[in-house]
């Protein structure tokens, strides 16, 4: 009796791993598929798998982004009402459904939905405001929109660099956009002293940033996790390998949980700077002591431990280090 007992449990355990590879193949079919482009065939594999293994979370996520890359924005209002009479109205649903509106030009709605998850989110994110601003921005509202920035600045807002950008282009003539730009270089310090840290890098070793005078210092805040810090990686490759020898110096500063997966992709990417690692995420000390609230964020200081620059990124950031190396 207990043989047959053993027996029909290895059984039951083959049909499970087999089950679970099946699984995993056919989402490795479907993220192949999608990378390809493919949204519609992406998108029958999927319904085919929720159909033989039934819904989860990364599943319904899944069909989400593809019926808004097909812009079967119905559907995909659909299914995130489906969810919310289950899970109800979360961040992350209400998210999909300003997502949604917004696409289709329904402002009225991606603003009522962009406040909406504003008011019950348990973290008052700067983001959140800035997504409210852009929907005043559509509507050419522009003092709701400055309004708006300016509560994210005071939430800690600091990318001043994106305000740049040509969607902003409505505020460019308003001396309060100017006037809040410069209340973040302000906030975050540029023209002063970079703010003093020692952190335990990955190797053992240590790392204090008031030690470094005579080095122009690139202070990265990223983590593996992060796909446009993972883009961003082999420029600052190139321009280690380039400025190092002339005294240049990187100092990564990794958001990422898991020390394992951090040094697994050190390992595998041949990173060479130093990396410090506390596993406290967003909560760790130098994230915090920086303001920093979006990744990948760079900080570029000179030689004499003055922040010179913020946000730089590809040609712009290695035209910087260039200029501070050749400084006195």
């Amino acid at each position: 009796m207990m043989k047959k007992i053993i027996i029909a449990g290895l059984v039951i355990l083959v049909l499970s791993v087999s089950l679970v590879s099946d699984q995993a193949n056919s989402r490795r079919e479907i993220f192949r598929l999608y990378e390809q482009g493919k949204y519609e065939e992406a998108l029958q594999a999927l319904d085919k798998v929720i159909t033989d293994s039934g819904k989860t979370i990364d599943l319904v996520r899944m069909k989400y982004n593809l019926l808004v890359k097909l812009k079967k924005f119905d559907e995909a209002l659909a299914l995130v009402d489906e969810e919310m009479k289950t899970f109800g109205e979360t961040e992350e649903l209400i998210s999909a459904k300003y997502n949604v509106y917004f696409r289709q030009g329904k402002l009225k709605e991606a603003l009522e939905a962009a406040k909406k998850k504003d008011k019950i989110a348990k973290v008052k994110s700067p983001w959140n405001c800035m997504t409210i601003m852009h929907v005043y921005l559509r509507m050419e509202n522009k003092q709701e929109a400055l309004d708006w920035l300016q509560e994210a600045v005071s939430r800690g807002f600091i990318s001043y660099r994106i305000l740049t950008g040509k969607r902003y282009e409505l505020l460019a003539k308003e001396n309060r956009f100017y006037e809040i730009i410069e209340t973040i270089k302000v906030a975050i310090g540029l023209g002063k002293k970079a703010r003093d840290f020692t952190v335990k890098l990955v190797d053992g070793g240590e790392f204090s940033l008031s030690a470094q005078t005579g080095k122009v210092v690139l202070v990265n805040f990223w983590a593996t996790w992060c796909d446009s810090c993972r883009e961003e990686a082999p420029d600052l490759i190139k321009y280690y390998s380039e400025f190092k020898d002339k005294g240049f110096e990187i100092m990564g500063i990794s958001l990422d949980s898991s020390e394992r997966k951090l040094e697994e992709y050190i390992k595998r990417t041949g990173t060479a700077w130093k990396i410090a690692f506390s596993g406290n995420a967003w909560k760790d000390e130098t994230v915090m002591l920086y303001g920093v609230n979006s990744i990948p964020s760079n900080w570029l200081i000179d030689k004499n431990g003055v922040l010179r620059s913020f946000g730089l990124k590809g040609e712009e950031l290695r035209s910087a280090i260039a200029e501070l190396l050749k400084e006195k």
